[in-house]
């Protein structure tokens, strides 16, 4: 599969109804798709495909937000943030790396370019999903980060 290549920041992107909107000024540091329980749970779907960026990067336009504070099994927190009015999921923020945002790839306006370089909790993948051949597959969460942004850097090389 020939992958597409990442346009340049900015990236814009928003809810479903449109009430909450933000940027991303930012280059991703992975695409990463995320086959827990909980994010199949909380998306509805067979795993959560999100970009990795820097939080300094990350601008939060408009709109009302709620926030849900979800504590994983290794006793990690992270913010879940909603639209206030029509509920999407559009990012995280880790408690553990605040310098973080982990954005909903479905709430890009143009997400056609985020393909995953990594996959974690690999044991958990639904029949029918597709692991990309050169995609680094982990069958839990990773120890850290590191080893997820150094499969989007193999694929993506910075110039």
């Amino acid at each position: 599969m020939k992958r597409p290549p990442i346009p340049a920041p900015p990236y814009h992107g928003g809810c479903l109804c449109g009430a909450a909107r933000y940027t991303l000024n930012a280059r991703p540091m992975a695409v990463n798709a995320c086959h827990c329980v909980d994010c199949k749970k909380l998306t509805g779907a067979t795993n959560l495909l999100m970009v990795l960026a820097p939080r300094d990067g990350f601008v939060h336009e408009k709109g009302a937000l709620d926030r849900y504070r979800k504590r994983a099994d290794s006793g990690n927190e992270i913010d879940i943030v909603r639209c206030a009015v029509c509920g999407v999921r559009m990012w995280h923020e880790p408690l553990s790396a605040p310098q973080l945002v982990i954005i909903a790839v479905g709430t890009l306006d143009d997400p056609g370019w985020a393909v995953p370089t990594s996959h974690i909790f690999a044991r958990s993948v639904s029949p029918g999903v597709v692991l990309h051949n050169d995609a680094l597959v982990l069958q839990d969460g990773p120890s850290d980060r590191k080893a997820v942004f150094d499969a989007f850097t193999a694929i993506y090389p910075t110039a």
